[in-house]
């Protein structure tokens, strides 16, 4: 499985990916979301993992233009930061995003969601992954089931 990491954190970038890797990920790293977008020219990822503010652009102008390519309309995009304000949380309340992991949470966490949204969307639990707290309103792309509450970690 394959996986696009973008942020602009060389620290996190590499912590993240070092996560991946050990647990058999084929990474893909950029820095920003123009890096991203030319690096994934014919490839499409199992998961997206960005975070939200980034110089150059930004992860949430970089997942529209994803969604806009043939088949990414359905892999999961996983938007990190080190803000978790009413502005951030409402930049990624989108029926088309699957969740906000705030940066600075256990490592666990993040697992947690890396294996939930790398799992098929009719095999995964009904119930989000442990740990998870939830805060706001949420529209789910898979309508099997209905979350009320959008993940905040």
């Amino acid at each position: 499985m394959t996986v696009l990491l973008v942020d602009d954190e060389l620290d996190y970038r590499s912590l993240v990916s070092t996560v991946l890797s050990s647990r058999g990920f084929d990474v893909i790293v950029a820095e920003n979301g123009e890096e991203a977008l030319g690096k994934i020219q014919g490839l499409t990822p199992d998961l997206v993992i960005t975070d939200i503010y980034m110089p150059v652009m930004d992860g949430i102008k970089m997942s529209r233009a994803l969604r806009a390519l043939p088949g990414f309309g359905k892999v999961p995009i996983l938007f990190l930061s080190g803000y978790d304000d009413q502005h951030t949380l409402e930049a990624v309340k989108d029926p088309r995003y699957e969740a906000f992991l705030r940066k600075g949470s256990p490592l666990e966490e993040l697992v947690r969601w890396i294996d939930y949204l790398t799992t098929p969307a009719e095999n995964r639990p009904y119930a989000l992954p442990r740990g998870t707290q939830t805060n706001i309103t949420v529209r789910s792309r898979d309508r099997s089931r209905t979350f009320t509450n959008f993940p905040i970690l």
